[in-house]
């Protein structure tokens, strides 16, 4: 890479990472970083025509910079709009989000990911536990409603994953999250009752228990996400 070009980095990096300071800083000062569901419930209810736009904007936020439990905006969007526009909104705010986290990871590197994170201890905790099984780590971060998505959306961006294999790892797990929030976590589809609560126990430590058995054998299932992107690759080429 010749001087030009990394000046040209260097001056993109900066600015980009002066954006998201000054939106972070404004967004806190006005509280939307500690929003409850019936507060962004309101908000959205209240930007009338742009409503879906505003829900999009946030579920985007919500996995960039701005830490909102997913649960939490996709649940407001379905009082709003209802289960399948909720999953359509959610889906493309979160999926343009992760992009763009993954992208700033990738182009900023450790100085965002240390802000993002709040700290460079708690940034390097997270990187020790991906090394080695980064792909299924992430895969099932992503798809269970436990772990900090903006971060790890980053912290992908300087590891050793393609882009393709990160998208795809999106399109997934962002589909199955969201769709599982509103039929667990949503109390229409499965009641907060004595036979809701059993279910969703259930549910809970077999997804655990699927997570803990993924991380055991994460060298043979890194293997195998590999192969299947690689020959997802080259059906693309082919075509």
């Amino acid at each position: 890479m010749d001087k030009k070009s990394v000046l040209r980095l260097v001056f993109s990096c900066i600015v980009i990472l002066t954006v998201l300071v000054i939106a972070y800083i404004f967004f806190n000062a006005y509280g939307i970083t500690k929003l409850s569901r019936e507060q962004i419930q309101d908000y959205i209810e209240s930007s009338g025509a742009i409503a879906p736009l505003v829900f999009i904007v946030i579920s985007f936020l919500q996995v960039t910079f701005v830490p909102i439990p997913g649960a939490v905006t996709i649940l407001a969007g379905n009082y709003i709009f209802g289960p399948w526009l909720s999953f359509l909104y959610s889906y493309i705010g979160m999926l343009i989000g992760a992009i763009v986290g993954f992208y700033l990871g990738r182009l900023i590197g450790r100085p965002f990911i240390n802000w993002v994170a709040g700290g460079k201890e708690v940034a390097d905790g997270w990187i020790k536990r991906l090394k080695g099984r980064e792909k299924v780590f992430l895969f099932f971060a992503f798809l269970l409603p436990l772990f900090p998505d903006d971060l790890l959306c980053s912290i992908a961006g300087i590891l050793p994953i393609s882009f393709m294999a990160f998208l795809v790892m999106q399109l997934i797990t962002r589909a199955t999250s969201i769709g599982g929030t509103l039929l667990f976590m949503s109390g229409e589809v499965i009641p907060y009752n004595g036979f809701g609560w059993v279910f969703i126990a259930l549910i809970s430590i077999i997804s655990i228990a699927i997570f803990v058995l993924g991380i055991k054998h994460a060298d043979k299932l890194n293997g195998i996400f590999d192969k299947f992107i690689n020959k997802l690759l080259k059906h693309k080429k082919k075509k």
